[in-house]
C-alpha cells in the first residue's frame, strides 16, 4: 500500500553530523537542537517574546512542579528573563539556564532543612484542616513561614498516605525521610547533561504539548514500544523505599523459563546486579532507570541477580537472600499485540461476532512484524469462522505509527484517501489506501474512549468519514491531531520528537483538541478523567481544509444510529447494573475534581481514592479478552451490535 509522507532527512543529516563525539548534552549542542525544532515544526519557525515567555513558565514549572521549592521573589527575579530568551538563545547565552537551576538547588538544600524540622514534629491529625493540591491555583511562598507552612501541610498529607498503611506513625515518617533521602540523592546527581535535557524540554514543549527531547534511555524505552520487543529478563520491575522490586513475570520471558526453585517472585527486592561472571554491584537506592539499564542486555549474556525475599506478610517473617543467575533472551511484550476471538450469540445456535482487539500501532522492521499484518492474520481467521460482524475495540489505544494506521483502514476500506497531512506552508499531503482490494467488506462496530489516541483517531475518523462502521463510545476521543517525525540523535546524546503536520480526516475535519464523538455514547468508567489535548499546555489549533476525494460506504446513516441509540437508551436507562456504574461515575468524577483534601485522620481513605478507582476500572475490564459481566460497556456494544446487524437485514 503506497503512501507519501516526504521528511527532510537531508537537512537532519547535515544538523546532526554537527554534534560533539561526546556523550551527553553540551551547551555547544543546543544551537543545532534549537534549530532543528524550529526548521521542522508545524507552526513555530521562529523565536519571539511570546515563546521566551512560555519557555521561562515551562522551565520554571519543571524544576518546581508543585512550588514547594522556588519563593515569590525568586521568580519574579526570573521574569527578566521574561522577553530575553529568545534573544539570549539567538546570540548564544546560555548562562540564565543555570542560574535558574543553581536557585533551584539552593532552595531546594533549604527546603530539605525546614523538611527535616517538620518531620521531627508531632501531627495532630485530629485538627480540622485542609490542603489544595492543584498547583495551578496554588501560589508561590512569600516568606520561609509560608514556606513551612505549606511543607508542614504537605508532611501531614504524605504521612496520613503512609498511615493508610503502617497503621503506625513513627513508620510513616521512616518511610517519608527515606523517600526525601533518596529525592535528594537525585538532585545531587543532576549534571550538565541533565540540566540541559531538561531546558531543551522545556523549549519543545512551549511549541506544543508533543514536541520533546527524550535522553538516551527514554529513546530506548520508546524503541521497545514500538517494536514491541526488548532484550532482556522478561520482568516487570518497580521501586520502593529505595528497593528496586518485582511487580509481575512477562509470561514466555526468561525469567519465566527458570527452574521451579529458582525463579524471581512478585515483591522480591533486587540488591545487586552481576554481569556474567563480574562483580555485584549494589542497586539500593539507585535510580530504576539505571537498574534497569543494568538488567538488561544482549540476548545470550547472563545477569545475576541477587534479590531478597520474605516468606510472608508479616513483619516477623524472616528474609532470605538468593543470588538467581538468567540468562538474556528477546521479550516479546504480547500485551501489545493485536487479539482476537470468535463470540457466538446465545450459545452456539446464534449469530457470530469476530471481535478483535488493537491495543497499539507497531512495527518491528527486523523481524516484518506489525500491526497491521497481525490485524490480517486476525482477520482472515474471523473471515474462515464466517462470521456476521466483527467489532473492532480501539478503547486505550494511544497510537503509534501512521503508516500502520493507514494500512489497517485499508483493510476495511476501498481505494481512496484515509487521511490529510498538512506542514505549515505546503498543500495537504494525502495518504491514500491504494490497494482496490480490501479485506473485510462485511459490517464493523468501532469502540472508542477518552484513551483512544493520535493514530486510533486517524482510523476511527476515516470509518467515521467513510460511514463504514457504527462508533461507539463513552466520550469524544483524546484530541491529538498532530503527527511527530522522530529522530535519534549520535553519540548517545538521546531523540528529539517534533510535531511536523496536522492530521485531518477525509472530510477536511481535525480530529485535533476535541477528537473523534462517538455515534452512540454508552457510560463507561473512562468517562471521569478529565483529560485531552484541550486540556494540555500550548495546543495548537487548526482551520478546515479541503475535503479529499472518496466514495462513502454509507453504511451509516442518521436514522440507522437514531434507531440504535434509542434501543441502547432504553436498555441502559432499565439496567441495575448501569444505574451502579452511573452512580459511581459520578462519585469518582466529584472525587477526582475535588483538589481540596482534608488532613484530618479519619480522611485516610480520601487519600487512597485514585487507587480505589484504578483498583474499580481493573475488577471491570476482566482478565478475559471478552469479559461480559465485568465490562458493561463491552456488554451493551455487543447488543448494539446485534441490533445493528437486524436493522441491516443479517
Amino acid at each position: 500500500m503506497k503512501r507519501w509522507f516526504v521528511v527532510p532527512l537531508l537537512t537532519i543529516i547535515l544538523v546532526f553530523s554537527c554534534f560533539k563525539k561526546s556523550e551527553g548534552l553540551k551547551e555547544a549542542d543546543l544551537p543545532m537542537l534549537i534549530n532543528q525544532f524550529l526548521m521542522m515544526h508545524v507552526q513555530y519557525h521562529s523565536l519571539d517574546d511570546e515563546l521566551s515567555e512560555r519557555i521561562l513558565n515551562t522551565y520554571i514549572n519543571i524544576l518546581d512542579y508543585g512550588k514547594y521549592y522556588f519563593y515569590k521573589e525568586d521568580v519574579e527575579k526570573f521574569q527578566v528573563y521574561r522577553h530575553k530568551i529568545d534573544d539570549n538563545i539567538n546570540s548564544g547565552q546560555y548562562g540564565f539556564i543555570y542560574e535558574i537551576f543553581s536557585v533551584y538547588k539552593k532552595r531546594f538544600k533549604e527546603n530539605m532543612i525546614i523538611f527535616n524540622e517538620l518531620l521531627n514534629q508531632k501531627y495532630d491529625f485530629n485538627r480540622d484542616e485542609s490542603i489544595l493540591v492543584d498547583a495551578e491555583k496554588t501560589d508561590y511562598a512569600r516568606n520561609r513561614d509560608e514556606m513551612k507552612e505549606k511543607w508542614r501541610k504537605n508532611i501531614k498529607l504524605q504521612l496520613l498516605n503512609y498511615m493508610s498503611v503502617t497503621k503506625d506513625i513513627e513508620k510513616a515518617k521512616e518511610k517519608l525521610r527515606k523517600k526525601y533521602s533518596l529525592i535528594q540523592k537525585r538532585v545531587e546527581e543532576i549534571n550538565e547533561d541533565k540540566i540541559l535535557a531538561s531546558f531543551v524540554n522545556a523549549f519543545s514543549m512551549s511549541l506544543d504539548p508533543h514536541s520533546n527531547f527524550l535522553t538516551w534511555d527514554e529513546h530506548q524505552d520508546f524503541k521497545i514500544s514500538m517494536e514491541l520487543k526488548l532484550e532482556g529478563i522478561g520482568v516487570r520491575l518497580s521501586t520502593e523505599d529505595g528497593f528496586v522490586t518485582v511487580e509481575s513475570i512477562i509470561p514466555g520471558g526468561a525469567a519465566d523459563k527458570l527452574p521451579r526453585d529458582s525463579q524471581l517472585k512478585p515483591r522480591d527486592k533486587i540488591i545487586s546486579v552481576a554481569q556474567g561472571g563480574d562483580e555485584a554491584v549494589d542497586v539500593i537506592d539507585m535510580d530504576l532507570r539505571d537498574v534497569v539499564k543494568k538488567i538488561r542486555g544482549k540476548k545470550g549474556t547472563e545477569v545475576r541477580l541477587t534479590v531478597l525475599r520474605k516468606a510472608g506478610d508479616s513483619e516477623r517473617d524472616k528474609t532470605s537472600r538468593l543470588v538467581i543467575p538468567i540468562t538474556r533472551e528477546e521479550i516479546k511484550l504480547q500485551d501489545s499485540e493485536v487479539k482476537s476471538e470468535v463470540f457466538t450469540v446465545d450459545g452456539g445456535k446464534g449469530m457470530k461476532i469476530g471481535y478483535i482487539k488493537l491495543p497499539s500501532f507497531y512495527s518491528d522492521q527486523e523481524t516484518g512484524k506489525s500491526s497491521a499484518l497481525d490485524m490480517m492474520k486476525n482477520l482472515q481467521r474471523m473471515i474462515n469462522a464466517n462470521v456476521e460482524v466483527v467489532i473492532l475495540d480501539l478503547r486505550g489505544n494511544p497510537g503509534g505509527l501512521l503508516n500502520e494506521a493507514v494500512d489497517i483502514a485499508g483493510l476495511f476500506i476501498h481505494s481512496g484517501p484515509i487521511v490529510e497531512i498538512k506542514d505549515g506552508m505546503n498543500p495537504p499531503n494525502v495518504l491514500y489506501n491504494s490497494d482496490s482490494r480490501t479485506m473485510y467488506e462485511g459490517p464493523l462496530v468501532v469502540l472508542i474512549d477518552k484513551f483512544s489516541a493520535s493514530a486510533s483517531e486517524i482510523l476511527a475518523g476515516a470509518f467515521k468519514d467513510y460511514k463504514r462502521g457504527i462508533v461507539l463510545g463513552p466520550t469524544n476521543t483524546f484530541g491529538k491531531g498532530t503527527v511527530q517525525s522522530y529522530h535519534a540523535l549520535p553519540q548517545e546524546k538521546g531523540a528529539i520528537k517534533i510535531t511536523t503536520h496536522i492530521f485531518y480526516q477525509p472530510e477536511g475535519n481535525s480530529n485535533q483538541l476535541y477528537g473523534i464523538s462517538p455515534d452512540i455514547k454508552i457510560p463507561d468508567m473512562t468517562s471521569i478523567w478529565d483529560i485531552g489535548e484541550d486540556k494540555a499546555k500550548h495546543p495548537l489549533k487548526w482551520k478546515k481544509i479541503k475535503s479529499a476525494e472518496y466514495q462513502p460506504y454509507n453504511r451509516v446513516n442518521q436514522q440507522i444510529v437514531s434507531a440504535l441509540a434509542g434501543k441502547s437508551s432504553a436498555r441502559v436507562g432499565e439496567s441495575a447494573e448501569f444505574r451502579k456504574l452511573n452512580e459511581k461515575i459520578e462519585k469518582f468524577k466529584k472525587q477526582l475534581s475535588n483538589k481540596i483534601i482534608s488532613l484530618k485522620e479519619e480522611s485516610i481513605i480520601e487519600k487512597q481514592k485514585e487507587k480505589e478507582i484504578e483498583k474499580s476500572m481493573k475488577r471491570e475490564r476482566g482478565e478475559k479478552l471478552i469479559d461480559l459481566q465485568n465490562d458493561l460497556f463491552l456488554k451493551e456494544s455487543f447488543n448494539i451490535t446485534k441490533d445493528y446487524l437486524k436493522l441491516l437485514g443479517r
